[in-house]
C-alpha cells in the first residue's frame, strides 16, 4: 500500500487540475495547496501529511523506472536501512556532450556526478541494472530519496531550498543538511539501480545562463551551511577557502566563479540583516 501526496507550492499552472483528474485513477492520492514559498515548505509539509513509515521525494519531471516502488520496499527490508536513493539520469542524454561533461561533470567512485543540473548516475545504469550497495559517496538527491520518516523528525526536517528568485536571500542548504546529518550519526544509506528516475532536462537547463545561476545558488547553500555551522566566523572562512585556493581572476571567467558571487550575497544579507540572521540560525523550519 502507498499514499501519493502533491504538495503545490504556490504554482501558477494547472498543477490542481491535474491533480484533480487522477485522484479517481490513483489510490490514496492527495492534492495539497500551500502558498508558502521555498521547496522545504513543501517538503516538510509532506512529513506533516503523511501517514506511512517511508517517505519518497521526487521532483515532478521525473520518470520512475519501472519497479521503482518494489525495489524500494526491498531494500527497506532491511530495518537498519534509513535511506534509499537511486540514480537521476538526464532523460535526454543527447544534452550531455564533451564540451558539456568536460566543463561540468565530476567522477566521484563509479558515478557520474552533475551538480550543475542535480543529476548523477552510476555508470553503466539501465532498467535492467540490479545493483544495490552501501552508498559511500554523499550523492542523494532530492529528486529522488525516500527517507524513514524517524529521521526526518530526529534532524527537524529540511532546510530552506528552491526559493524564488527574489527571496534567494532565504535559501538554505536544504536536503544537503539531511545528508550530513545522517552521516553523523552513521546510518545505513543505500544506492538501488530499480530506484533510479530520468529527470526530464531541457535545453534551456543546460544553457551557460542557467548553469552560471546554478552556481550562484550553490554558493549561497555553501554560504548558509558555514554561518548556521559558526556564525561570521565560518562564513569568512568559507569565503577564504576558495579565494585563496584560486586565481580569482581566472575563477570569475568561469561559471564556477559564481559560488563565490552566491557566498558574498548572502554573506552580506547575512552580516546587515537581522531577520536574515535571524531565518540561518532559526531551530526548525517546518
Amino acid at each position: 500500500m502507498y499514499e501519493v501526496l502533491i504538495i503545490d507550492n504556490g504554482s501558477a499552472d494547472k498543477t490542481k487540475i491535474v491533480a484533480k483528474e487522477f485522484q479517481n485513477k490513483i489510490q490514496n492520492l492527495k492534492y495539497i495547496y500551500d502558498d508558502r514559498p521555498g521547496l522545504h515548505v513543501g517538503r516538510n509539509r509532506g512529513i506533516i501529511e503523511s501517514r506511512g513509515n517511508l517517505i519518497g521525494y521526487l521532483d515532478d519531471d521525473v520518470i520512475l523506472f519501472p519497479d521503482w516502488i518494489n525495489a524500494v520496499l526491498k531494500v527497506f527490508e532491511d530495518m537498519e536501512v534509513k535511506c534509499v536513493g537511486g540514480s537521476v539520469i538526464p532523460y535526454n542524454m543527447s544534452l550531455m556532450t564533451k564540451e558539456f561533461m568536460d566543463k561540468h561533470a565530476v567522477k566521484i567512485g563509479s558515478y557520474w556526478f552533475v551538480g550543475a543540473i542535480s543529476c548523477f548516475w552510476e555508470r553503466g545504469i539501465s532498467e535492467n541494472d540490479t545493483r544495490v550497495h552501501i552508498m559511500k559517496e554523499n550523492l542523494l538527491v532530492g529528486a529522488n530519496v525516500v527517507f524513514r520518516k524517524e529521521v526526518l523528525h530526529a534532524c527537524h526536517g529540511f532546510h530552506p531550498d528552491g526559493m524564488p528568485r527574489n527571496l534567494l536571500m532565504y535559501r538554505g542548504d536544504g536536503e544537503t543538511y539531511v545528508r550530513k546529518f545522517m552521516r553523523e550519526h552513521r546510518m545505513k544509506i543505500m544506492y538501488c539501480a530499480q530506484a533510479s528516475v530520468y529527470h526530464m532536462i531541457d535545453v534551456t537547463r543546460v544553457s551557460p545562463t542557467y548553469i552560471r545561476y546554478m552556481y550562484f545558488r550553490n554558493g549561497i547553500s555553501y554560504m548558509y551551511a558555514a554561518l548556521r555551522n559558526g556564525g561570521y566566523r565560518d562564513g569568512f572562512k568559507c569565503l577564504k577557502i576558495i579565494l585563496f585556493r584560486n586565481n580569482l581572476r581566472e575563477l570569475l571567467r568561469k561559471s564556477t566563479g559564481y559560488v563565490i558571487i552566491g557566498e558574498m550575497y548572502l554573506l552580506a544579507y547575512y552580516i546587515f540583516y537581522q531577520r536574515i540572521r535571524k531565518w540561518v540560525h532559526k531551530k526548525s523550519y517546518f
